[in-house]
């Protein structure tokens, strides 16, 4: 499918109690129903009681095998960098290579509806000027970027390596200013919260322009709230939007340009919009406690988008001692009729020398094909990776890819 669906696990009920259950078997049942990923969301105040994000994602991660877990979102500038990339790793590790990490400053619309800016006891329990927040948000992603592929890296006056190595996550910037997106677009990754369909159209390509290229911009994933019944009524409808804007503190039109509601057809629309207005991820929250009957109808949803939509394929391919590349088929990375290869990896995390093996197993695998791939992971075996193997997997990976894209064409001919 052209978009990846994911969900965020149960909020807590106000008096917090009872549910601690329910975040295994929402998370074995979104595996179940197809979803891509789960999400948590975990700060230390805001409008409802909130688990730490980590040890929930480390929860679902121990009894599924395939989704993905991922931060949803992150607020980077008051985790002290050391002890959260061991966290980050050991999550990455233990899940087997599945996190998904969203992050922001502080100060973007996650933020706003979480309870508040720089008057939240956060900062001030860290001991962050609130200020700092830019500056500490990109020194943080930096020294995340080496300590979880364990290269040595300094932080404060200690050099730091972390034992064992992970694959490098993908990272997600959260925000909306000329700052974020250019983080986005150096990291790979942007996280808007709250964005319709209209405003994504109208924002990626700001992307291109933070980046001075008109070439790049990152992989977009959004996260919507969702409101789904089975008979999409009036009544239904009309509710739902009044209680976004309530929840989020944003107005009506808003809330209905952003809201994935009604029927699972009606839903399934909404996702196509999404879907062609940029976006690579949807994660659906929903303020229903019944998740149960939310999954259900999300999943229908998902089900009937994925009919509309074309097929967008992933390969990965390494030695299991070696290395590992994520290569991807990307839209709108460059102009009609032109071949692109972009490394958003960075020199840290994925040298020149094997960055240019990588492409040359890329066009090998292409085979003069024009498209546009982007590499969304890789991670390095110190001591026996070299260049051939390099080339390899990314000869692999395509070659795989372009495969399943073709039995999946067939498919649906016949």
């Amino acid at each position: 499918m052209a978009v990846d669906v994911g969900v965020f696990l149960p909020m807590l009920h106000a008096d917090g109690e009872g549910q601690a259950a329910e975040f295994a078997a929402a998370a074995r049942r979104a595996e179940e129903l197809g979803f891509e990923s789960v999400w948590a969301s975990g700060h230390l105040t805001g409008r409802a009681p909130m688990l730490d994000a980590t040890v929930t994602l480390a929860t679902a991660a121990a009894v599924t095998t395939r989704i993905r877990v991922g931060h949803g979102v992150l607020t980077l500038p008051v985790h002290q960098v050391a002890s959260l990339a061991q966290q980050l790793a050991s999550l990455q590790y233990l899940s087997r290579g599945r996190l998904l990490l969203g992050v922001d400053t502080g100060g973007s619309a996650w933020a706003q509806w979480r309870g508040g800016l720089a008057d939240t006891p956060a900062w001030a329990a860290a001991g962050v000027p609130y200020e700092e927040r830019d500056e500490r948000t990109d020194r943080a992603l930096e020294q995340l970027r080496s300590l979880l592929v364990g290269y040595p890296t300094r932080v404060g006056d200690t050099e730091l390596s972390l034992r064992p190595r992970v694959g490098w996550p993908p990272f997600l910037i959260g925000g909306e200013s000329a700052a974020d997106l250019r983080r986005a677009v150096r990291h790979g990754g942007w996280f808007p919260n709250l964005a319709s369909p209209a405003y994504l159209a109208r924002m990626i390509p700001r992307c291109a322009l933070a980046a001075e290229s008109r070439d790049t911009t990152p992989g977009v994933s959004v996260a919507v709230p969702a409101t789904l019944d089975a008979t999409g009524t009036g009544e239904r409808r009309a509710g739902p939007v009044d209680a976004v804007a309530h929840r989020y503190g944003i107005d009506a039109e808003r809330a209905a340009a952003t809201l994935v509601e009604g029927t699972p057809e009606r839903a399934a629309e909404k996702l196509v919009e999404f879907a062609r207005a940029g976006a690579d991820r949807i994660v659906l929250s929903f303020s229903d406690t019944d998740w149960r009957t939310q999954y259900e109808l999300a999943a229908r949803a998902m089900e009937s988008a994925r009919a509309v939509l074309p097929v967008r394929r992933t390969a990965t391919a390494g030695s299991q001692t070696s290395c590992g590349a994520g290569p991807r088929h990307a839209r709108r990375r460059a102009r009609d009729g032109t071949y692109a290869f972009t490394n958003l990896l960075g020199g840290d995390a994925l040298p020149a020398d094997l960055a240019e093996a990588l492409e040359e197993g890329v066009r090998e695998g292409l085979a003069g094909q024009d498209r546009v791939v982007r590499v969304h992971r890789a991670w390095v075996h110190e001591v026996d990776a070299h260049p051939g193997v390099f080339r390899a997997a990314g000869r692999t990976a395509v070659t795989e890819a372009l495969a399943a894209l073709a039995a999946e064409r067939a498919g649906a001919a016949g």
